[in-house]
């Protein structure tokens, strides 16, 4: 098989660009494009010098190798958000490339040979088609989420509970999708809560909640109901309110868009 060093070049180019900005989305990082191209600039020059590294020295390289491309393809607030990043990079490239010698050990087709061998542009045209599937799945996923945030709407409520009732401004917010028990939860600040808890409200165990920084236990106190003033006097009954563990600042309660 005759290979082509263009060809090798570009394919690796592409391939890492791929593995970069996977990494990136991965870890929901800036993506610049200028950044992973001279990281996979150098990742491509590497894959085409490999031949000519003595086996020796081939483990320390490759190991320099996939450090400088991790530094280069994005800035670092923290050391150990560059390891985190290195030590993904590293993982989904020996995934791709164990998952392209498994189906060549399957197959010995042209397409698989030349993933592997890359003697023409097949590797390429993939690593092309992937970066452009990737890139609109998060472009979808972005407008998924402002959509979402669009959909929010400020309303007023009364908080009813055994001995009395709090009024309050509400946001009804499509990102809040907490349940108990199957039916959806209120979010309200600690103040409200202390009033409420004053005027009767009992507690009720509490919820665990996933966050950006991982999971928190926000206790759960129990509403007769939740009235809304501007729609003719609708309510809502048997309604679970979880204690935020911050401040909430425009509003004292969200709300789901269920409710």
């Amino acid at each position: 098989m005759v290979v082509y060093i263009e060809y090798v070049l570009l394919s690796n180019f592409l391939i890492d660009a791929f593995v970069a900005y996977l990494t990136l989305v991965s870890l929901r990082m800036r993506a610049s494009r200028l950044r992973i191209c001279l990281a996979s600039a150098f990742g491509a020059a590497f894959a085409a010098a490999v031949p000519y590294i003595n086996f020796p020295a081939a483990g320390a390289v490759k190991v320099l190798m996939l450090l400088l491309m991790t530094a280069v393809m994005s800035k670092y607030t923290r050391f150990r958000q560059f390891l985190l990043a290195t030590l993904l990079y590293f993982v989904y490239t020996a995934a791709l490339g164990g998952l392209v010698l498994m189906i060549r050990n399957l197959s010995l087709s042209d397409f698989i040979s030349a993933m592997y061998y890359p003697g023409d542009l097949t590797g390429a045209y993939i690593a092309t088609g992937a970066i452009v599937l990737l890139y609109a799945i998060r472009q979808a996923v972005g407008y998924t989420v402002n959509k979402r945030r669009t959909g929010s709407r400020e309303c007023k409520v009364i908080l009813e509970v055994q001995c009395g009732e709090v009024a309050c401004e509400g946001l009804i917010d499509t990102g809040n999708t907490l349940l108990k028990g199957g039916k959806g939860v209120i979010v309200i600040d600690g103040k409200l809560a202390q009033k409420l808890v004053k005027k009767g409200a009992t507690r009720t165990g509490g919820i665990w909640v996933k966050t950006v920084s991982g999971e928190c236990y926000l206790p759960t106190i129990a509403l007769r109901s939740v009235a809304f003033p501007q729609e003719k006097g609708r309510r809502v009954y048997d309604v679970t309110a979880a204690i935020s563990q911050t401040a909430l600042k425009d509003f004292r309660v969200i709300l789901p868009a269920g409710i």
